[in-house]
Order: structure tokens, then sequence, then C-alpha cells
């Protein structure tokens, strides 16, 4: 399984992912997420839905299966 994969399923469960300090930066200005140490939680479950669906469509694109 890739990392984006996994990503995925720990949004879903509302774990804290390291999404890397960029990426973690512009999705708290945006109030998407909240940190937690060095690690992003989705705001809300909403929120959550989005990104895996975010996820799943990139990799669909990628030709990337589970």
């Amino acid at each position: 399984m890739d990392e984006s994969g996994s990503n995925t399923r720990q949004m879903m469960a509302n774990r804290a992912v390291d999404v890397g300090t960029t990426e973690a930066l512009k999705l708290r200005s945006m109030g998407l997420v909240l940190f937690q140490g060095n690690k992003v939680v989705p705001l809300c479950k909403l929120y959550s839905q989005c990104f895996c669906v975010g996820v799943a469509r990139r990799r669909h694109r990628l030709g990337i299966k589970n």
C-alpha cells in the first residue's frame, strides 16, 4: 500500500496525519485542520470525507489501485 492510501484511511478515522510542513500550514490557514503536535487532524467529519474524495480522484488519475 502506498503512503496516500494510508493517509486517506487515517484521515477518515480522524487520526493525526503528517502531511508535511507546507501542506499542513496551507490547510490550517484555510481552517480545514487542527494541529496535534507536528501532525494535522481534519476539523470535522465533512472535511475528512472531502480529503478522502480528493485523494481517491488523484489515485484514479494516476492509475493507482488499492
